[in-house]
């Protein structure tokens, strides 16, 4: 849901009305339903329209943040704006413009993300004395923060990222959910104080000019690492990271970054097996349930496997008449396909099945534009099957999906969950358990403690060019934990991030709001960690507890497969014919790869390396759209 940006003007050399107009311009895919603004200085707070705001919210009186003065008619005297661009989810009428302030206009918001258990939360405020006037998630929030303060973030159930303008205390309170499913991004300049949803508004509003961060760059061409760090490949502009906040004060543009959430560490040692099987089916279907709650219309991205065909299968069993809309990418002619499983499933629940088939001709077609929109370079052709799938789903009139990224990173779904296992409990029947699930897991297991005991890495130092020094600590040694709790932390508090940020750019391109019960649903996640690590993992089957919370709700074909796909896409075949595109590309953006190197051994390269001929690519790509 939405788009939010910022500007705080420290010194009046930059034009706010023009920065911010050009911001909120840079993230109209985000809210194609509307636009809106606030000017603020010492004297007044000014909330202000432009052309792309709804007529309604323009000639309304019934509440106080609804505009009534043109942006293009406003003087310069001001030190601070906030823009939202709104998709209109939650209350489709003029009471969701954003940006919103309360009764006595000392708290303004400008919001992204959906609070899920806004409804329970509105009466527990009124039940102290709060009174409101609409019926949004957002107003919600503005009342929660008066009542709790910052530690109101520890009664969001749900994604977000968000400013808050406390004029009282002359502060701005900005927060970002537990797993970041919604994005935030901030520059701090000698002139300016900014922050966005994208990277691409701090460009595209000349607030920071484009230049690539050279160690990040590296990091992603080396390790396949973006965002790992709290500067991007953006030179100056940072990320704040998930389950954190932050304040800014106005007066002295002092800015304090804090941690509000971590992951428990509690075990459920005297729980039964069962016990666990029956609260995890439980808190899942409140988690789907809470995450159902909507003024527009709700389908699904469904892939087949495990996570996705589970969520399909639950939405009908609370919604028993539905024909619930299912989206899926299909490749008929290649081995990893999934459309049989797809199918299965629609049928199983009733759905409208609708199917999409990228091509390779489509995806370089797609390349610059799909890079532009991710705002980071992709690591992976999958990234552009779910740009597709989210293209499929607004096409059929879909503002709102539900998918299944974050449940490998709580259940133990990837082939590196079983080394962490077995580090932490070997045991030969152990490895042969899981030959059901892994094609060879002794190869796997012992390859994998070589490379750790080692320090063995891949070396790419003679693709690039003499005048490029590599040092080995530029290569990233890739280690598991020896404890899969701990392992499954990593990955959620890593990996997870990469996932759900390409994910909430493919839907965002396209005006459509994704929704992840499996990584945000605080409940869920809390109770999931509380779990021994060990009984994720049983007799060789992955997300052994999931699947057994789950079985009434998904064909039995889906409860006893055991391989993992996910969003595949033929990259080797989709890059041989396409040799003479690919090289351009990369020869003329990249000056530090060595270019006879990779011209001469482009087919081997496409054999043995076709994940880092992608991020070379992709890169180069990236740099021509942002130049």
């Amino acid at each position: 849901m939405c788009g939010i940006a910022g500007i705080v003007s420290k010194n009046n050399s930059v034009s706010l009305r023009d920065a911010i107009i050009s911001m909120s311009q840079s993230i109209k895919h985000r809210g194609p339903d509307g636009e809106g603004f606030a000017f603020f200085s010492n004297e007044k707070s000014v909330p202000a329209y432009s052309n792309e705001t709804p007529r309604i919210n323009t000639e309304s009186k019934s509440f106080i943040y609804n505009p009534s003065v043109s942006i293009h008619e406003l003087d310069e005297n001001y030190s601070f704006a906030l823009a939202h661009r709104r998709l209109s989810i939650i209350d489709l009428s003029e009471a969701g413009h954003q940006p919103m302030c309360d009764t006595t206009s000392n708290y303004w918001l400008t919001f992204n993300g959906e609070i899920y258990n806004y409804i329970e939360l509105r009466e527990e405020l009124k039940h102290k004395g709060h009174q409101f006037i609409t019926q949004t998630d957002s107003e919600v929030l503005i009342e929660a923060y008066k009542e709790w303060g910052i530690n109101c973030l520890q009664h969001f159930n749900g994604m977000f990222s968000f400013s808050l303008f406390d004029k009282k205390n002359n502060q701005i309170f900005c927060a970002r959910d537990r797993a970041g499913v919604k994005p935030f991004y901030y520059c701090n300049t000698n002139q300016v104080f900014a922050f966005a949803s994208e990277y691409k508004a701090f460009i595209k509003s000349n607030l920071i000019p484009f230049e690539v961060n050279e160690v990040q760059q590296l990091d992603y061409l080396l390790n396949a690492n973006l965002e790992t760090n709290a500067q991007s490949l953006f030179k100056g502009i940072y990320e704040l990271k998930p389950a954190h906040y932050f304040v800014y004060d106005l007066s002295s543009h002092h800015l304090e970054i804090k941690q509000y959430y971590k992951l428990p560490n509690t075990s459920l040692q005297q729980k039964s097996e069962s016990e666990i099987v029956n609260l995890i089916e439980e808190k899942l279907v409140t988690a789907v349930k809470l995450r159902l709650r909507s003024d527009v219309e709700v389908g699904s991205c469904l892939s087949g496997g495990l996570d996705s065909s589970i969520i399909a299968g639950i939405i009908k069993h609370l919604e028993p008449t539905q024909h619930l809309k299912l989206f899926t990418a299909i490749f008929p002619t290649e081995t990893f396909d999934e459309s049989a499983y797809a199918k299965l499933v629609s049928d199983n629940v009733d759905g409208n099945w609708k199917t999409v088939t990228p091509t390779a001709d489509e995806f370089f077609r797609d390349i610059e534009s799909l890079n532009y929109s991710q705002d980071l370079p992709i690591w992976s052709t999958s990234t552009y099957s779910q740009h597709r799938v989210m293209q499929l789903a607004s096409e059929n009139n879909i503002k709102v999906v539900l998918d299944g990224q974050g449940a490998d990173e709580l259940f133990g779904g990837y082939a590196h969950h079983y080394i962490s296992l077995w580090k932490e409990d070997f045991s030969f029947k152990k490895l042969n358990n899981a030959k059901q699930t892994i094609k060879n897991p002794y190869q796997l297991f012992f390859k994998q403690l070589l490379k750790e005991t080692f320090d063995l890495k891949t070396d790419y130092s003679f693709y690039f060019s003499k005048k490029t020094l590599l040092k080995s600590s530029d290569y990233e040694s890739v280690k598991f934990s020896s404890n899969l709790n701990q392992q499954l932390k990593d990955d959620y508090t890593g990996r997870l991030k990469s996932f759900l940020k390409c994910e909430d750019r493919c839907s965002m391109a396209f005006g459509i709001e994704s929704r992840v019960p499996f990584a945000d649903d605080i409940e869920l996640v809390n109770f999931i960690f509380s779990v021994d690590g060990n009984k994720k993992i049983k007799n060789g089957v992955s997300k052994y507890l999931l699947r057994e919370a789950t079985k009434k709700y998904i064909p039995q074909q889906i409860y006893n497969r055991k391989d993992k796909i996910g969003f595949e896409t033929p990259v080797a075949n989709w890059f041989a014919p396409h040799k003479t595109i690919v090289l351009d590309t990369i020869i003329q953006q990249l000056d530090f790869i060595n270019h006879t190197h990779l011209i001469s051994n482009y087919e081997t390269i496409l054999i043995n390396k076709s994940a880092f001929l992608l991020r070379l690519y992709s890169l180069a790509v990236w740099k021509k759209a942002f130049s």
